[in-house]
């Protein structure tokens, strides 16, 4: 189990320790009106580019992109709208890799206004929220998790799975997510039971053993899936006999980190073929093996994504600062010193996400990026809590949410 004690020990003496002073120059409005072809330039004594933190530089955006980012006094500032905070950071807006913000109807302004600019729904409707300017959240979705009737999700959460009834049919199921847009196919090796696990919280809970896909219907799916549209298959799994059989198929991603402790063998082999999991690892912060899992996995140099789950009644509608916590206290348990696992906490929410994703320079801030920014009123490395309340979120150069003085 998670050592929340610990964590917050942590968090308490690196702010002691920096005598952080924050100053908060920022206007009382909310909403912002304004044009993605104004120019802006941020500045705040701290920048983390989605890979390192760098001090003394500023950012200038033109067009929706970021131009250029250098000390203050290096940058033509022209007509730009300067935005100052002093003691602040900024930050590329964060990629939540696994949400069901579609199909729990999580308002679009709510996750912008608290830090998400990019959400991956992993299993409900396939068509994103329809959104109004100046809301530009951006979406990727899977659709509804291929499954077996009576199986998961939707003997728990009815309307985020598709049923499948055959090989060919599963094919065809694939063909038409394509083509409305998903962008990844998820599918459903859960089989239930697993203690703790929020998907077992729920009255009545559905008989252990779910029926799961057989395995000419997932050999059907992952052909189709990588041969003909070239795609990544995502899996719901969460034991043992699971993991292993999304290892045997060459499944891509593992939706949640699992819920009961793997094998030596099973986390070695996802490491060595590639698989990156998506942690949910504060929504599944009661199972007997996720922290241990995700110790493991990270210490064995495993791919781990900032996921959340959004959309469980327990989970920020926005950016999960537990989430990042958990990520650096299972990093610190597997070996990294606090800079370390703190920083790849942060490149899982942003550059390594974008990356994954095949969205070029998004999740970071770097010239050519799109310029999807938060900035925080503090050091995020001592005041984790800020991440989820940004005193400023742009997209594609549009200021969208500016909080007011003491917001």
């Amino acid at each position: 189990m998670v050592n929340k004690p610990f964590i917050f020990a942590v968090s308490l003496a690196m702010s002691i320790a920096s005598n952080l002073v924050v100053q908060q120059t920022v206007a009382d409005t909310t909403v912002v009106n304004n044009s993605s072809s104004q120019s802006l330039l941020i500045n705040a004594p701290l920048l983390f580019d989605g890979n390192q933190f760098l001090t003394g530089q500023a950012i200038l955006v033109q067009n929706g992109k970021i131009v250029q980012v250098a000390p203050l006094n290096e940058i033509s500032v022209g007509d730009a709208r300067q935005i100052n905070v002093p003691g602040g950071t900024i930050l590329p807006g964060f990629i939540d890799m696994h949400t069901h913000h579609i199909l729990n109807k999580v308002p679009v302004r709510r996750m912008l206004e608290h830090g998400v600019t990019t959400a991956r729904d992993l299993g409900g409707p396939v068509n994103p929220v329809s959104i109004k300017q100046p809301y530009q959240l951006r979406q990727l979705t899977s659709g509804p998790i291929l499954s077996k009737h009576s199986g998961y999700p939707n003997n728990v959460f009815p309307g985020s799975g598709i049923e499948v009834k055959n090989p060919t049919n599963a094919r065809a199921i694939v063909d038409s997510l394509i083509a409305k847009g998903a962008s990844v196919i998820a599918v459903s090796l859960e089989e239930g039971g697993e203690q703790g696990a929020p998907w077992m919280l729920h009255e009545p809970i559905p008989a252990d053993h779910w029926p799961t896909l057989s395995d000419d219907e997932l050999t059907a799916i992952i052909d189709q899936a990588h041969n003909v549209h070239h795609v990544r298959v995502v899996a719901y799994l969460g034991n043992e006999i699971a993991a292993q059989r999304a290892l045997s198929f060459g499944i891509d991603e593992w939706a949640h980190m699992p819920c009961e402790l793997l094998s030596t063998d099973a986390i070695s082999s996802a490491v060595s073929k590639g698989v990156a999991i998506d942690g949910t690892i504060d929504t599944e912060a009661q199972c007997a093996g996720v922290h241990e899992n995700a110790v493991a996995f990270l210490g064995a140099g495993g791919k781990l994504f900032y996921s959340t789950d959004m959309g469980h009644p327990d989970i920020p509608h926005g950016i999960d600062a537990q989430e990042i916590h958990m990520e650096l206290h299972a990093g610190m348990h597997s070996g990294m010193s606090f800079p370390v696992a703190i920083t790849q906490a942060l490149v899982s929410a942003t550059s390594a996400a974008g990356k994954y994703l095949g969205l070029g320079q998004l999740g970071q801030i770097v010239p050519g990026a799109p310029a999807d920014i938060i900035v925080i009123d503090s050091d995020p490395r001592v005041n984790f809590k800020e991440l989820e309340y940004p005193k400023f979120v742009i997209k594609d150069g549009l200021v969208v949410i500016q909080r007011a003085a003491g917001e």
